[in-house]
């Protein structure tokens, strides 16, 4: 019997196998960059001696005797920051910086609150232990840094906007809204205010030329970048990841030229180059960013008509519950308004198939109520693969995904930057 096995559970790491009938055609369908080597630990210390478009941390943190921030996103991103965080704080205090000047802020914008375990995931438990962890918050405690030239009110964590150094640690991923992850998107919506964050997502990003991949010509990043610059963002420290949530590309620099580079880098690296054939079944692992749910669009692209999509959501947490922006916007099938309104839009994500079916150990209402009615959410593996068999026999063709949540198809999406 092919099996085949794929991490999921991002930031706790798990490795699954699943099982097909030996006699099925089944392919692996991974990312331009799958196998890309980690870095080792010389050369993320030389990405750090020699930024883009800047002067160093080190450089930049001399003489400074008030407070420094470093911020890292939450679990909802993929980022594993804890590689290069040691990294950073050894530059910090060769540069005479005391570990007491030192914070790390979560800048997730409006998603949940980071717990001390999140912070411990994300940045490493000795970094937890040695700096005071703080989150940032949407509702209060803001400084007002005037408007962008688009209009967006531009309020920023007070912390934030008055340390004397501001570092940003980000991971570089598709985006749909944003083209793609990182830079001026950990100030806006990362530290910002809700009334900014809303000015930016609902006023700017309404009719924005956006998309994933899309940078130039994208309202919406390009105002995200500007309160970068507008905030001060000093440096940045861009990581770049394999499936297997490696760092296997660090960019450090400059807010616009190093993000650049390292977008260039991901976009390489994510790409995944999809048949022109279609399967019977497809197979889409939510692994990289699972807290966000399923990326269906390989299925989408790939299954035949009347075929199964399968998806897999294997996550300790589960998926999110909150996010203030879907909840006061009313976007999205998650939030208040499709609550207060009876979910009048639960999706059927794959419009050719004929069955859809989620394989998750943790089956919440909440998440089913996302979905059309008529999809089926199963606990095991096993339960998935019955019915598999029973619908297309012995003699069937599958395709796999193993981290759709960041892979793309280049042939429709090309990076424009």
């Amino acid at each position: 019997m092919p099996s085949v096995n794929m991490k999921v559970d991002e930031h706790y790491d798990r490795t699954i196998q699943i099982n097909f009938p030996k006699t099925w055609d089944v392919s692996v369908v991974r990312m331009a960059g799958h196998s890309a080597p980690a870095l080792t630990d010389e050369q993320i210390q030389d990405a750090l001696d020699h930024p883009i478009g800047s002067p160093s941390i080190q450089e930049l943190a001399k003489g400074k005797t008030g407070k420094i921030v470093v911020t890292c996103d939450d679990l909802e991103r993929p980022t594993p920051a804890y590689r290069v965080f040691p990294f950073i704080m050894k530059e910090l205090n060769k540069a005479g910086i005391s570990d007491s000047q030192i914070f790390i802020m979560g800048a997730y914008g409006l998603h949940a609150a980071m717990t001390a375990d999140s912070y411990g995931r994300k940045v490493g438990w000795d970094m937890v232990r040695r700096f005071d962890c703080v989150n940032h918050n949407a509702f209060k405690n803001h400084q007002n840094l005037g408007k962008t030239s688009r209009g967006t009110p531009l309020l920023v964590d007070s912390e934030f906007a008055k340390a004397d150094l501001r570092i940003v640690v980000c991971g570089i991923k598709k985006h749909p809204l944003a083209g793609a992850g990182g830079a001026g998107k950990h100030v806006v919506p990362g530290v910002a205010s809700f009334d900014t964050i809303a000015y930016n997502h609902q006023v700017i990003g309404r009719t924005a030329e956006r998309g994933i991949w899309k940078i130039k010509g994208n309202a919406a990043r390009e105002d995200m970048q500007e309160a970068g610059r507008m905030a001060d963002v000093n440096i940045v420290v861009n990581c770049c990841y394999n499936d297997n949530r490696d760092v296997v590309g660090l960019f450090v620099g400059d807010l616009d030229d190093a993000w650049h580079e390292a977008v260039k880098y991901s976009y390489d690296l994510h790409s995944t180059k999809v048949s022109n054939k279609k399967a019977d079944v497809v197979v889409v692992n939510g692994y990289l960013q699972a807290q966000q749910g399923i990326d269906w669009w390989p299925a989408s692209s790939t299954l035949g008509e009347g075929g199964t999509a399968v998806g897999i959501h294997q996550y300790t947490p589960g998926w999110r519950l909150t996010h203030y922006s879907v909840e006061s916007f009313g976007s999205g099938s998650d939030g208040y308004w499709a609550r207060m309104e009876g979910y009048p839009r639960r999706l059927w994500p794959v419009k050719q198939a004929g069955k859809i079916m989620v394989w998750s150990e943790k089956i919440v209402k909440r998440n089913m109520l996302r979905l059309a009615e008529k999809v089926e959410w199963i606990p095991e593996w096993q339960g998935i693969m019955k019915q598999l068999k029973a619908v297309h026999g012995e003699n069937a063709t599958a395709m796999v995904f193993p981290c759709s949540r960041v892979q793309f198809d280049p042939s429709k999406t090309p990076l424009v930057l």
